[in-house]
């Protein structure tokens, strides 16, 4: 095929299960992601991301177009952005970027990606080296199915959204998530681990980062942090469990 392979060229676009606009959200691409197109229908673009192999379906006037060395050279220089909100001079005009989304260098203050050339107006704020205060910094962002930004994210895509700015490239699920990395049980769990939660049929449904003192933060309404035990996840506000423990995964 043709033009196989693409970017986000706008703040936030939707992943959709069908090629149209009702149909559900499964996830979001940020600026900068890159992806394979693998089919086409009229206007819409079913695309595979090069970072998690997630598919689903966005309109072509939300991306541009990359040639395979386009793609490595893009591959090899982004970053997720850290600060809260960033702007961004483009081509067409003035964009603002929020936390996760892709940027060049920040000891630079202009990049490319591809044939488009971008210049940062915003100071960068390099992302912090513990998982406790990229997590924290999550706090309180909405609760969205399919969301990866402050202003909605679920929770898998609150873990693999904190664990990008530690070069960790996990699946973009929570059921895909627990098939990855190394196992713990509850005594030697340790800060930065995910915990993982299943539903009455024994599947895996819930996802979140382990912090320390017994405690867990996690996307339920909101970003949001809960007492942990062995039994699953307790809300301190309604005295009730609402997640019932798995396992524990590491990850580095």
């Amino acid at each position: 095929m043709a033009d196989t392979f693409c970017y986000c060229h706008v703040s936030i676009a939707p992943l959709r299960a069908e090629a149209r606009d009702s149909a559900e959200m499964v996830s979001q691409i940020v600026f900068g992601e890159t992806l394979e197109i693998i089919e086409i229908d009229r206007q819409w673009r079913k695309v595979r991301s090069t970072i998690d192999d997630y598919e689903g379906w966005t309109d072509e006037k939300l991306l541009h177009k990359l040639s395979d060395d386009e793609l490595k050279t893009w591959s090899d220089l982004r970053k997720p952005l850290y600060n809260e909100l960033l702007h961004l001079n483009t081509n067409s005009g003035e964009i603002k970027l929020t936390r996760g989304a892709y940027i060049g260098s920040s000891k630079q203050k202009s990049f490319q990606i591809g044939q488009q050339e971008y210049i940062i107006l915003d100071e960068q704020i390099e992302s912090p080296e513990d998982i406790k205060t990229v997590s924290l910094s999550y706090l309180n962002a909405p609760y969205l199915w399919g969301g990866k930004t402050l202003f909605g994210i679920d929770c898998s895509g609150f873990t693999q959204s904190v664990y990008r700015f530690f070069k960790i490239d996990i699946p973009r699920d929570a059921n895909q998530q627990v098939l990855l990395g190394e196992e713990y049980n509850y005594e030697e769990k340790r800060e930065g681990d995910l915990a993982f939660f299943k539903n009455s049929s024994g599947k895996i449904h819930h996802v979140g980062i382990v912090l320390k003192d017994d405690e867990i933060i996690h996307a339920h309404g909101q970003v949001r942090i809960d007492k942990l035990t062995p039994k699953g996840i307790f809300n301190e506000e309604k005295e009730s469990y609402s997640h019932e423990l798995s396992c524990f995964k590491r990850y580095f």
